[in-house]
């Protein structure tokens, strides 16, 4: 991703409105039992499409926010999400193509962990919790949630933010032509003129 002034204005207005998306619309809704919970997967996709340095740095700033929106502990999610902002951009550098399987994979797994992560720390700080098996479902139930909302969240922040995405399958079929190129300038093989007809 090429970080202009226009393209860090509009990530930080995508950040804050899929921010007061959560708090007031997404966490109001109930399925199942089970509230939607979308950040992780935002941190995830933007990992997927900017980078490591991108996802870190998005993530932090969704946990933070999120953190402070709510009645949670400050700072509680901050290190969760720039986890899963950073490993999806760790993915995104190492050149695999990022399709819509990827995506949803990425933002399921991202709900679960995110989940799992907060629920070990809630435990950890605040000794009157505790975690239990009939937490299990809630916790499958909000990563399908996670992968069914990725499919609408990945097509706004790519929209959005497509004039400062570098595309991939160019330079990998760039790549090939120049490969190309290079083995049509080799010189020759064979003695005499007849080689250079």
């Amino acid at each position: 991703m090429i970080i202009t002034t226009r393209t860090a204005a509009r990530i930080v207005g995508l950040i804050l409105l899929l921010a007061i998306l959560q708090v007031a619309f997404f966490s109001q809704i109930e399925l199942l039992g089970t509230s939607m919970w979308i950040l992780p997967a935002c941190a995830a996709i933007f990992g997927l499409l900017g980078g490591s340095l991108i996802g870190a740095t998005v993530g932090f700033t969704f946990g933070f926010l999120g953190d402070a929106m709510t009645d949670g502990p400050l700072g509680s999610a901050c290190l969760v999400f720039m986890a899963v902002g950073y490993l999806a951009g760790i993915y995104r550098e190492r050149g695999d193509f990022v399709d819509r399987p990827t995506v949803l994979v990425s933002a399921g797994l991202a709900t679960l962990g995110s989940n799992l992560a907060l629920g070990l720390y809630t435990v950890v700080v605040d000794f009157d919790s505790s975690l239990s098996p009939s937490l299990v479902p809630d916790l499958i139930l909000q990563a399908f949630y996670g992968v069914l909302l990725a499919i609408p969240l990945y097509a706004l922040i790519h929209r959005v933010l497509r004039p400062a995405l570098i595309h991939e399958p160019a330079t990998r079929r760039r790549s090939v032509d120049l490969d190309q190129w290079t083995d049509d300038l080799e010189p020759p093989t064979g003695n005499g003129p007849e080689a250079y007809r």
